[in-house]
């Protein structure tokens, strides 16, 4: 009977070549089923940014991410429907979509507001990625479907470390003399590591997706001067089996990990009473140039504020007292854009300079 040698340097390669073999079945292979799926609702938290994120860039095998200490700020439900419950257009139109989901249009602060009531977001599991086929704008009068000239590919399928997705997308909304709205977009996206996430809710094997962005907006509003919009960033998501949305995802603008939102323990609810009473406001939303915008807040403490514009970059620092106040924003010498109001603990709030 023939024997394999049993020598030491045998042995060494044959545990090699089995670790290397563990590793690879330890590392998750995602498809459309762990994905968002209609008739699914998901409850994320928003959190407050953690003073220490320096491992968010790196990338890697086996990695462990300790993210369990994330104060809660508010929670959000995201509720993804069927197409069997899309309006008979928008089915028709968007006959490849999987689901839709809702999604809040901003205030734009108008005196007399665009005659808007909702809008949805289309999206279909493609053979080879998960992507956005077109938008739909409920309006006082009928359902607008807006078909993407260029779909926005979201992730490669299936999702797998290594994988990497080259995105492009393009769409644009032209009602005459409401609205025009067109936007431009390339992004990269690699799922560039997998590994244990730690949440305050519980642990997670996952696997990391990476996006950077370059967006170019352009928007005109009741047939007045328009106005150029870029953006540009990083989001890092991570997903795991069976969850449909990331378990993680933080938004980072210019290297500042600045939002992030992430799964509760089950049936909890992951707000602090502090959390609760923060309140912000701000006006005019928009606002003309050379103009000064009100930031007006209600705190339990006093907290810092910061502002930064599309580019990510810094505009403004200051410091909010607690109770009830109004802080006047230095923006009669900003640039015409659009700009986020960020104060520790509560949710970005973004305003316009036209």
């Amino acid at each position: 009977m023939n024997t394999l040698p049993c020598t030491p340097h045998f042995l060494t390669l044959a545990l090699t070549l089995l670790g290397g073999a563990l590793s690879s079945w330890a590392q998750p292979v995602l498809n459309a089923s762990d994905l968002p799926q209609g008739g699914e609702t998901y409850l994320r938290t928003n959190a407050a940014p953690p003073l220490f994120a320096d491992d968010l860039e790196t990338g890697g095998a086996d990695l462990t991410w300790n993210y369990s200490d994330l104060i809660p700020t508010n929670d959000q439900e995201t509720e993804y429907f069927q197409m069997g419950e899309a309006s008979f257009t928008t089915q028709l139109v968007f006959s490849s979509a999987d689901h839709f989901t809702a999604f809040e249009l901003p205030d734009l602060g108008l005196e007399n507001p665009l005659p808007f009531s909702g809008a949805t977001t289309y999206l279909e599991f493609g053979s080879g990625a998960y992507k956005v086929v077109g938008l739909g704008i409920t309006t006082d009068f009928v359902d607008l479907p807006v078909i993407y000239d260029d779909e926005e590919e979201l992730l490669p399928l299936p999702l797998e470390y290594g994988a990497t997705l080259s995105s492009t997308s393009a769409f644009n909304v032209n009602l005459p003399d409401l609205l025009y709205y067109s936007t431009a977009q390339t992004a990269e996206i690699e799922v560039d590591a997998w590994g244990t996430l730690n949440l305050p809710g519980g642990s997670y094997e996952c696997l990391r997706v990476k996006r950077s962005y370059f967006a170019e907006d352009s928007v005109s509003i009741a047939g007045g001067v328009g106005f150029g919009i870029p953006r540009e960033g990083t989001t890092y998501e991570w997903y795991a089996a069976g969850e449909g949305m990331p378990v993680l995802s933080v938004q980072s603008i210019v290297g500042i990990p600045g939002i992030w939102t992430y799964k509760p323990a089950e049936g909890t609810n992951a707000i602090t009473p502090m959390a609760q009473r923060i309140h912000l406001g701000i006006a005019p939303n928009p606002a003309q140039l050379s103009s000064t915008v009100t930031l007006q807040h209600d705190l339990p403490l006093p907290l810092p504020v910061s502002v930064v514009n599309a580019m990510g970059r810094v505009v403004y620092e200051g410091q909010l007292g607690a109770g009830h106040g109004q802080t006047q924003l230095p923006s009669a010498d900003w640039p015409a854009g659009t700009y986020v109001v960020q104060v520790s603990g509560a949710k970005p709030l973004a305003f316009i300079l036209r």
